[in-house]
């Protein structure tokens, strides 16, 4: 197969915002008996907005120590604990296949701290075998972590399916196709230009095979 469809995996493969909305609810119940809306947490934060002016909003003008939350996230994010709450979101299985079919190279590209907890996490929800290949990037500051690992490696008939940004300047920088699913972290306003916009992943193979 010479074509490649890279899968973001956060908020494209799986639902993150348990595991986001739990950690910063953990936070509050440290020293508060305050309770965070989920739907409500969802809502503001596929807007955009920051999860201390969330809790300001929801919680009517409480206030959390910003740098104190910035390190309690830190730490809990790619704890397995709290890694154990995301939730596959539609069929994996499914969608491998019908790209497969389609003659794509199916490679998830996504970007965390920890490669050895991203890979514990897609062998514990068994979804290991629906991927060609895996590639675990490190954040980087101010730069796109993905247009400096794709520099090179992009063909002209590749695609790129994610929930953010940073999915999307990967297709603008390369000129493929880029598909933004609504089901991760960012509403579709941050898709940008683009008109690509699905539900999910899984859409987007339908709309591929059509």
């Amino acid at each position: 197969m010479n074509k490649t469809a890279y899968i973001d995996f956060d908020g494209t493969v799986v639902d993150v915002m348990p595991r986001y909305h739990g950690i910063l609810e953990s936070y509050l119940k440290r020293n508060t008996q305050l309770k965070l809306d989920y739907e409500k947490y969802c809502f503001l934060k596929k807007q955009g907005i920051k999860d201390h002016a969330i809790v300001h909003e929801i919680c009517k003008g409480y206030k959390i120590n910003i740098n104190d939350y910035v390190v309690f996230k830190g730490e809990n994010l790619e704890d397995r604990y709290w890694l154990s709450k995301d939730i596959i979101i539609g069929f994996p299985e499914v969608a491998y296949e019908k790209l497969n079919r389609l003659g794509y190279n199916v490679k998830l590209l996504t970007q965390r701290n920890s490669e050895r907890e991203l890979l514990y996490q897609v062998n514990s929800l068994g979804i290991k075998d629906f991927f060609d290949e895996i590639v675990v990037l490190k954040p980087l500051q101010e730069k796109n972590a993905k247009v400096s690992f794709l520099t090179d490696k992009i063909y002209s008939e590749d695609i790129i399916i994610g929930d953010s940004k940073i999915e999307m300047e990967v297709a603008d920088v390369f000129n493929i196709k880029g598909f933004f699913v609504e089901s991760g972290l960012w509403g579709a306003s941050f898709a940008g230009s683009k008109d690509r916009i699905f539900k999910d992943y899984n859409t987007v193979v339908n709309y591929l095979q059509s």
